[in-house]
Order: structure tokens, then sequence, then C-alpha cells
């Protein structure tokens, strides 16, 4: 037992790196700086911002606006897909795209955020979209 501990004394368990002493070590730091380079213009470069995961199918321009519906103090903005019938009902806080989301709705007009990434940030923008009444 005391010759275990002896041993474990003049030899401690870790692990040992090996270096090759043949390799040239500026060539090794310059490999490791262009990696970390590598690594973080990866991380900027997204290739495309998904915040949300969208309620309809198709982009908002594929799809036809038929107007707004109130229900009690919740309104709801109409959709139709002209190729396959389908009518969407859309509230406030829905996504409509990875990177688009219905702020307000009005009975005028229907008020999306647009979220971008600019030099690695995200940035909110606004875009409204003005409705038609009946007659106009």
């Amino acid at each position: 037992m005391w010759l275990i501990c002896v041993l474990l004394l003049l030899f401690p368990l870790r692990a040992y790196s090996y270096f090759d002493p043949f390799l040239n070590p500026i060539k090794l730091k310059e490999e490791q700086l262009k990696n970390s380079i590598e690594k973080s213009r990866k991380k900027i470069e997204v290739k495309g911002l998904s915040l949300f995961t969208p309620v309809i199918p198709k982009p908002l321009e594929d799809l036809s606006i038929q107007g707004v519906v109130s229900s009690g103090n919740t309104r709801y903005l109409v959709l139709l897909d002209p190729s396959t019938g389908e009518t969407f009902l859309l509230r406030e806080g829905d996504a409509i795209s990875k990177n688009e989301k219905i702020v307000k709705i009005t009975p005028t007009e229907v008020v999306i955020a647009v979220f971008k990434q600019k030099n690695g940030k995200v940035v909110k923008s606004y875009r409204r979209l003005k409705l038609n009444r009946e007659g106009q």
C-alpha cells in the first residue's frame, strides 16, 4: 500500500502532451491564428437569419390579403391562398417568415417587424402594409 502512495507521489497521473521538436513553432502559431480567424468569420457569416417558425406555408407576397376580422379585443388578418383556396387567420405576434413577425393589426394597416443581421447584431425595422377598404 505504501509503495503505491510513493509511486503516485513520484509519478503523478497527469496527461502529458507530446510536442514534436522538429515542427516549426512559427508555422504552428500561424495555423492556429488562421483557424481562429476562420471560426470567427463563420460565426459572423450567417446564411439566413432564422428567428421564427412561420405559421403560413408560403411567403406573404404569394397570398392575397382579404381584410381584418375582429373578435372581442383580438384582430385577425385574413389571408387567402389563390392556388389552393385555403384561408389563414393571423393575429398579432404570429410569424409570417423566418425573420418577420406581425406587431400590430388595425382596420387600415398591418405593422410587421423585420429582423435583419448587420455586423453580427440583430437590427429590427418595421414595414407597414396599407389595407384598402371595400369600395376604394
